[in-house]
């Protein structure tokens, strides 16, 4: 499946590949999935490589708040 998309994505797409137009770029033949937090639950549903900087700034987050706890726990 292609489709030209600036409208917003939704659970129908996961796994359609697609031809998305971001902020940051033209994606073309994206796969969409949808990926969550083991930690928070919270969820992101887009191409690939935005779920990749999801996962990536999560668990920067959480590695820098659990940091910040043991310290102020220290305290």
């Amino acid at each position: 499946m292609q489709a030209d998309r600036s409208e917003e994505l939704t659970e129908e797409d996961i796994g359609h590949m697609l031809t998305v137009i971001s902020t940051d770029g033209y994606y073309k033949q994206a796969m969409i999935v949808k990926v969550g937090c083991p930690v928070c639950f919270e969820e992101f549903l887009g191409t690939k490589r935005h779920a990749g900087g999801f996962i990536a700034g999560h668990r920067a987050y959480h590695e820098f708040d659990d940091k910040s706890n043991i310290l102020m726990e220290r305290a």
